[in-house]
């Protein structure tokens, strides 16, 4: 290794530190671990080197790490190779037990500030892969910190330190108006807090964690992120990087999130979300005329987070949704209506055409369809329109992902549908329902996407067989008379001789089937249609062009 002294004069060659780097990870992968025989290896290492132990090993590499953060800051490949490094270590089971029990480990937990680690310093032309190296550092060093942390709240408000005193310099500027930074360096140093404050809230695995760090960042240092994002709504380099801290912070991964029954935390969490998504959403509505080689940057990836952040947010199950309105709370229905005017914000055709979007969008959709469906219910006929015409692009996307995520939506809303039609009573007229009032006087929309599934289930691979069967069996109750055109053009299509095992074919489709979405009718359901794609397919080969299918033909639905 290169003499320190030549390392702080800015001596050293780039390719050899990396080679070095290089070398570690392989030793890492074959001999520090669990699994492996280490025996020979370190009784080698001894003989030439003194180095008789897995510990006395990691304490050499702790320090190579140590000296790379200090003395390699401005070499971007050496920093990113570095901190991969000791992330790979923080993860093993036993390595990170051993890493920290030793003294270097534990100076670093307790001094990871830039004056001891220079490449935590904010300095001019910072450039966003080394803001991003921040998270990989706090998350590797969070790791190590949670495993003997217990709940030793002192130890983890002493870890926390250096990341309070920022944000205190950061909040006197933004709620106070001081003048501690230039707006550039503010910014810099706030993307820096939130990429920081990333690393260790994904570094939390346990409750007790969870909810001391809840109780250390809410509510004084919520109200600096809030100003922040109103302050700085419209600029991509700001909200990424705090969306992406929210959604950590929302996600309720291996269960930390269940607080005690008398903590009010889960709430009160949920409203400072919605606080940011509705000042991030509110913002993205007004971006309607950007040029389509920016839309995605400055507009669609920060909506595709937030739509993540929502979904998360829903579907962690710590909050009891139904307590908002019961007190009059609007924390969630301002979200989700800002949700619904953040996708009319959007052109059609770009939904389907960002996959990340795309993704983002389907997915929250199907957590709305699950557990809020009364919400989606109440939209007005044109949105509902819209939202069905897209799950029906969706149904057809090729990510296997997003087609099951639209299937799960279209059977959420047709579950819902049927359930407000067995309660439909001589009084009450299809007015009462928004759902019932689009069967009324848009029925081409069901019955585009009964085409749509049909054509798939029958004429295409259809990796997910038994998602696509659980809306069919809801669109053909719903569309008896278009399903019977629909199947007779397919068995018109086939020779006389044919058609007979191809009526067959549907009969066997249908065979006790009942008209309801009870479980036990779609499970039947489900049986037939595998044993109805098996035949079909046999009977439609070699018969039946590539490319045919049935049906209406395919509208823009989406305009």
């Amino acid at each position: 290794a290169l003499p320190i002294s030549r390392l702080s004069r800015g001596g050293g060659c780039e390719k050899l530190e990396l080679a070095i780097l290089s070398f570690f990870e392989q030793f890492r992968k074959i001999y520090i671990g669990d699994q492996f025989l280490k025996a020979k290896v370190y009784s080698v290492l001894g003989e030439r080197l003194g180095i008789n132990d897995e510990s006395t090993l990691l304490t050499l590499c702790v320090r190579k790490i140590i000296t790379n953060m200090k003395y390699w800051g401005n070499s971007e490949p050496i920093v990113l190779k570095t901190l991969r490094f000791l992330n790979d270590l923080s993860i093993g089971y036993s390595s990170g037990r051993k890493l920290v029990k030793l003294d270097c480990v534990q100076m670093l937990l307790q001094n990871h500030t830039p004056e001891h680690l220079p490449f935590l310093a904010i300095r001019d032309g910072t450039r966003g892969l080394e803001l991003r190296s921040r998270t990989t550092f706090y998350t590797a060093l969070s790791r190590l910190l949670m495993i003997d942390l217990g709940e030793d709240e002192e130890k983890f408000a002493s870890f926390l330190m250096p990341l309070a005193a920022n944000f205190q310099k950061i909040g006197s500027q933004l709620l106070n108006g001081g003048a501690v930074y230039s707006e550039t360096e503010l910014k810099l140093c706030f993307i820096a807090l939130c990429r920081d404050l990333r690393g260790v809230v994904s570094a939390i695995v346990t409750r007790t964690s969870y909810t001391m760090f809840f109780d250390w960042i809410y509510p004084s240092y919520f109200a600096v992120l809030q100003r922040a994002l109103q302050l700085w709504c419209l600029d991509p380099a700001i909200t990424t990087p705090l969306l992406r801290l929210a959604s950590e912070l929302v996600n309720n991964k291996q269960q930390r999130l269940q607080f005690d029954v008398s903590s009010p935390n889960g709430i009160l969490l949920f409203r400072e979300v919605s606080k940011m998504l509705v000042s991030f959403g509110s913002a993205m509505i007004t971006l309607t005329d950007l040029p389509q080689s920016q839309v995605f940057a400055v507009k669609y990836k920060g909506v595709a987070i937030a739509f993540l952040v929502l979904k998360l947010a829903l579907s962690g199950n710590y909050v009891n949704f139904g307590v908002f309105a019961l007190y009059n709370d609007s924390a969630l229905s301002d979200c989700l209506d800002v949700f619904i005017k953040v996708v009319l914000s959007i052109p059609a055709s770009d939904l389907v055409q960002y996959p990340k979007l795309s993704t983002a969008y389907f997915g929250l959709l199907e957590t709305v369809a699950q557990d809020h469906i009364n919400f989606v219910s109440g939209l007005d006929l044109q949105v509902l329109a819209y939202i069905l015409s897209s799950v029906n692009e969706g149904i057809a996307f090729s990510d296997v992902s997003v087609s099951t995520s639209c299937c799960s939506t279209l059977d959420g809303f047709l579950t819902h549908l049927f359930k407000k039609l067995s309660k439909t009573k001589k009084n009450e007229t299809a007015g009462d329902y928004p759902f019932l009032r689009l069967l009324d006087l848009q029925p081409e929309i069901f019955q585009q996407m009964l085409s749509t599934v049909l054509n798939i289930v029958i004429f295409e691979e259809c990796r997910n067989q038994w998602s696509m069967s659980r809306p069919l069996l809801g669109l053909v109750l719903l569309n008896e008379k278009y399903f019977e055109d629909m199947r007779d053009s397919l068995i018109n299509m086939q020779s006389t001789g044919k058609r007979v095992v191809m009526r067959q074919c549907f009969d066997n489709l249908m065979e006790g089937i009942e008209r309801n979405l009870l479980p036990q009718n779609r499970d039947k359901f489900t049986q037939n249609l595998s044993g109805f794609r098996k035949e079909i397919n046999s009977s439609l080969k070699d018969m039946v062009p590539a490319g045919a299918s049935v049906g209406v033909a395919s509208a823009d639905m989406m305009s």
